[in-house]
């Protein structure tokens, strides 16, 4: 098996060098190294095409979460009804008077609703509720934090390894 090993991977070599050297009929090689030069040169400018243009994405994406923030955000209006039942809505009750709120965005908190028709008895199945997702949210302050701690990181890293090196010297 060792020995088909290296047969096969010397005939795999043997007919890559051949293309250097076998012409086509226009009297040029299969295979040349200006080929492979402007080849691999419109691969390079290919990736760094696709990589700008992903860069500029996020960019853009990063932008827009900044504006995003920026807006000024509708009013919510509360009122009360005959019943005593408090409403929320972004239009004010046509029938009487309501309150403004305002609510600070780090105050709000999202909970998966839970099906509460087991208490009734007519659920069918005890149904598991949505596993609780962290909001998406970005802002300016949660991308800085992160490249902060991406920092101190690598600071961390870049000081143990002089660490590792000094001890090596022994």
């Amino acid at each position: 098996m060792k020995y088909f090993t290296y047969l096969a991977m010397s005939v795999m070599i043997l007919a890559v060098v051949l293309l250097f050297f076998i012409k086509k009929p226009n009297g040029q090689p299969w295979l040349s190294t200006s080929v492979i030069h402007s080849e691999s040169a419109e691969i390079k400018n290919e990736m760094v095409a696709l990589s700008s243009g992903a860069l500029d994405s996020i960019t853009s994406a990063i932008t827009t979460a900044a504006n995003f923030e920026t807006e000024t955000p509708k009013p919510i209006y509360k009122w009360q009804d005959e019943q005593g039942q408090w409403h929320f809505s972004d239009v004010p009750n046509k029938n009487g008077k309501s309150e403004v709120v305002k609510l600070n965005p780090a105050d709000i908190n999202v909970v998966v609703a839970e099906d509460t028709a087991i208490l009734s008895g007519s659920a069918k199945s005890a149904v598991k509720p949505f596993p609780q997702r962290a909001p998406a949210i970005y802002n300016s302050e949660s991308i800085n934090k992160l490249f902060e701690d991406a920092e101190k990181a690598k600071k961390r890293i870049e000081q143990r390894s002089k660490e590792v090196e000094s001890f090596s010297g022994f």
